[in-house]
């Protein structure tokens, strides 16, 4: 199983009596862009579709929902317009953040 996969990522939060799942919630504030960014216009192709943004940027689908933090966009319908353009972060950056939630969660365990 991939460590990094975005399920790992996902916290419980109860929301007015129905339980949610918040995307690291608690862990957000350990990400640092540390290296040069790039940036990505969003294109038809990539309307609706942040995974296939995710694979032409990193050559995956995996980091689509970190793309949607970063940018802080919420909803993929009316907050992803042709023609905007989205901070896409160095993959290393990403994948040092995702070891640093790892090493988090161990410590509160």
């Amino acid at each position: 199983m991939n460590k990094f996969l975005r399920a790992n990522f996902l916290k419980d939060e109860e929301v007015e009596g129905i339980v949610e799942k918040d995307l690291v919630h608690n862990y957000w504030n350990l990400f640092k862009i540390q290296r040069t960014v790039s940036y990505a216009t969003i294109t038809r192709n990539f309307i609706m579709r942040p995974d296939l943004l995710s694979l032409a940027q990193y050559g995956t689908m995996k980091y689509w929902w970190i793309l949607l933090k970063v940018n802080d966009i919420d909803d993929i319908w009316y907050d992803f317009h042709i023609g905007d353009v989205i901070m896409v972060p160095d993959v290393q950056d990403i994948e040092d953040w995702l070891l640093a939630v790892t090493a988090q969660k161990r410590r509160e365990s």
